[in-house]
């Protein structure tokens, strides 16, 4: 709830967060296990893709880690339409996606974030034998693991994604949910929002509402999108 809160809220097209656990495995003894997990999250997906489906939301796992599943939730109209922009989709043509296709921007996104883990997995198995411990990468994240396109897919600024490109994640003026470029006051007060918005909803989600109430329809979208329809002050 608190990763994905401003996408349910309607206020960003994309969220991405990493779900814990052991989802793959070098080990043979240890694939049935890791198996059995990536079976149960699913589900788990499942479920509540149905929750949110009707309110324009999908959900998808793009990736299968040792430290854990990369789970997406987006809103495919407003994304696709954030994506064919030039200033999105000349950088992702250039990166080998097709903008006009998005399921196969993330079929390819899926692809690159799934290879990278495996590589990182397979140079973590040189140093780490045990796999009951959790990723031998120096953050929980792995962010290294994510191509520089991926904000992108999170619907951040433009100029700050390619900012962010262009300087290889350095000489940024401002670091929040992602690397601040350019119009840093306007940055600030997006932060500010979704920070107010996952008070709200973490604050709603424990007094019991549940995903479906607090998943806001694009017809709501045009409204107050930060208060879910349901959500009392």
């Amino acid at each position: 709830m608190r990763n994905c809160s401003p996408t349910l809220a309607a206020l960003k097209p994309a969220s991405l967060f990493t779900f814990p656990g052991s989802f793959t495995a070098q080990a043979p003894e240890s694939q049935n296990e890791a198996s059995a997990r990536r079976q149960a999250l699913l589900e788990a997906v499942k479920y509540c893709q149905r929750q949110v489906s009707n309110a324009g939301v999908a959900i998808r796992i793009l990736a299968w880690k040792r430290c854990g599943a990369l789970v997406y939730v987006y809103r495919p109209r407003e994304l696709a339409a954030y994506l064919v922009d030039q200033r999105a989709a000349h950088p992702l043509e250039n990166e080998g996606y097709r903008p006009g296709d998005l399921d196969a921007c993330l079929d390819e996104l899926s692809r690159r974030l799934q290879n990278r883990s495996s590589e990182s997995a397979k140079q973590g198995a040189k140093r780490v034998h045990d796999e009951s411990k959790p990723c031998p990468c120096n953050n929980r994240v792995c962010r290294s693991e994510f191509p520089h396109e991926i904000g992108f897919f999170l619907g951040y600024p433009y100029e700050d994604v390619i900012g962010f490109i262009k300087n290889r994640g350095q000489n940024y003026l401002e670091v929040g949910p992602w690397k601040v470029y350019a119009n840093q006051n306007q940055a600030r007060r997006t932060f500010a929002r979704y920070r107010r918005c996952a008070r709200i909803y973490a604050r709603a989600y424990r007094s019991g509402q549940s995903l479906r109430r607090l998943t806001v329809s694009p017809a709501a979208s045009g409204r107050n999108a930060t208060r879910p329809q349901h959500v009392q002050r």
